[in-house]
């Protein structure tokens, strides 16, 4: 069996155990769909008011929000790989609290510490990635990260939809024991290590990762020293709110357009939206958490070759579309108990197809991006904001939904989502640059020169003549 070039499967290896958090992640966020219908039914062992199951759902946020801040300062103190491996014993006391819990607090710690694990996990993940990926794969790798993530999702709500409340938290459970069985063989990042003061171990971890000659191991290793010089290694706050502040922007303006979307709404409230199809909840769950897993294909497939722009457009525009398509099918059965049959179809499609477009672009892209942006000594504050603007952004989304449809309609909400996600296409055309084939060293230097925008000037100037 031959290797692939520049390490590959190394690197594939590597990736796929480091994003087993995100896993988890995903895991823990679609365990509260099966566990609603669990008490609808009657066969958890914790009986909740509706008032309960609120803060059941919302406490993984509370835990995601509080961690995200420390996480991305963690990651700059102990390491990638130490602050990452720290979710498995987290995540595993979450789900031995949710196999044994019998009264309802114990399921709202368990809440809350499957969310500070979600916020280290989609904290450092990326970045591990990211810092560890050759230049040509970096953005195809980070189809690993969404699809774990995705995977995570589906399972919870196949797991639920086929099995009793005590099965889903053992399979919950035993993902965490894997997981930190395989972290033991993945090395630290090389960027890391380079950052504080351990250029020999910086060598070997990046020899770890690759399968390369010896002139382009030292190519890429000279680029990881010259990424992270020591008058960069401050990591303060000020660095990013000066130094770093346009790549700040924009990956905070993207964070919140991602949800912003609608993509959170859809998938909590995908019973509401899809009232009168005739289609059960948990069969709505499973449906989205497919075209989820579908969505992350073509993105694999184009990011390194076409781009990260032309992703973020595509997505916008398709995204637009359907959420107007939405609008129109709920203004015609406005108040309507049912729809008919070809419009309950169409409502459908629809939906996939916003939930399709949105994860083709806005949510995996954003991952890519946002470790792209930033130099190594930043990396971890700039994640804990983009974390922070999400949840916040998502919560703000979910709680003024169905305000908002008991005063205007389910289609005032949907009119909404379709004119931010089309003002974000504007924005990721206007002022997102294109980071593809690039290292992290001339992205920065992109960034401090603001050469992107320039040489975009540049060429409408000749355009024009």
């Amino acid at each position: 069996m031959s290797t692939l070039p520049d390490g590959i499967c190394k690197q594939l290896f590597a990736c796929f155990i480091v994003s087993m958090p995100l896993l988890m992640a995903g895991t823990t966020l679609g365990w509260s769909s099966p566990m609603m219908e669990y008490t609808l039914k009657g066969t958890a062992p914790v009986h909740l008011t509706s008032d309960q199951e609120s803060w059941m759902v919302t406490l993984i946020d509370v835990g995601n929000v509080l961690l995200s801040l420390p996480a991305g300062i963690m990651m700059d103190r102990i390491g990638r790989k130490l602050s990452v491996y720290l979710t498995v014993p987290i995540t595993l006391a979450g789900w031995i609290l949710i196999l044994t819990a019998r009264q309802p607090w114990h399921l709202y710690v368990a809440r809350f510490l499957h969310g500070s694990a979600m916020a280290i996990s989609l904290i450092v993940s990326p970045s591990y990635v990211g810092e560890m990926a050759s230049i040509s794969v970096r953005g195809s790798l980070a189809l690993v990260v969404e699809l774990t993530y995705a995977s995570g999702l589906l399972l919870s709500y196949v797991v639920g939809w086929l099995a009793d409340y005590e099965t889903l938290a053992i399979v919950g459970a035993v993902i965490p024991v894997i997981t930190g069985v395989l972290m033991v063989w993945i090395p630290e990042s090389p960027y890391f290590l380079m950052m504080i003061g351990k250029p020999e171990e910086a060598a070997r971890s990046l020899r770890k990762l690759r399968n390369c000659g010896n002139e382009e191991f030292e190519e890429e290793l000279e680029i990881v020293r010259l990424s992270v010089t020591e008058d960069k290694c401050k990591g303060k706050l000020t660095d990013l709110l000066h130094r770093d502040r346009a790549p700040l922007i924009i990956v905070l303006t993207l964070a919140a357009l991602q949800m912003a979307c609608g993509a959170s709404v859809m998938e909590a409230y995908a019973s509401s939206v899809l009232y009168g199809t005739g289609l059960s909840p948990n069969a709505s769950a499973v449906i989205f958490g497919l075209f989820i897993v579908v969505a992350c294909v073509p993105f694999a497939l184009t990011v390194d070759k076409y781009g990260r722009r032309p992703l973020f457009m595509a997505s916008c525009v398709g995204t637009t579309l359907c959420h107007v398509f939405i609008a129109v099918l709920l203004s015609r059965h406005d108040g309507a108990e049912s729809m008919n049959a070809v419009d309950g179809w169409l409502l459908l499609a629809s939906v996939c197809g916003a939930e399709f477009f949105i994860n083709i672009g806005l949510m995996p892209v954003l991952s890519v991006v946002q470790c792209e942006y930033f130099p190594s000594d930043t990396r971890g504050l700039a994640n804990s904001a983009v974390v922070f603007t999400i949840t916040f952004t998502s919560t703000i989304m979910l709680k003024i939904y169905q305000p908002v449809t008991d005063a205007y309609g389910k289609r005032a909400n949907f009119i909404g989502y379709a004119a931010i996600t089309f003002l974000g296409g504007l924005f990721c055309y206007f002022w997102v640059p294109e980071t593809k084939g690039k290292s992290f060293l001339q992205i920065q230097t992109d960034f401090e020169t603001y050469a992107w925008r320039n040489s975009k000037t540049r060429r409408r100037n000749y355009e024009r003549i």
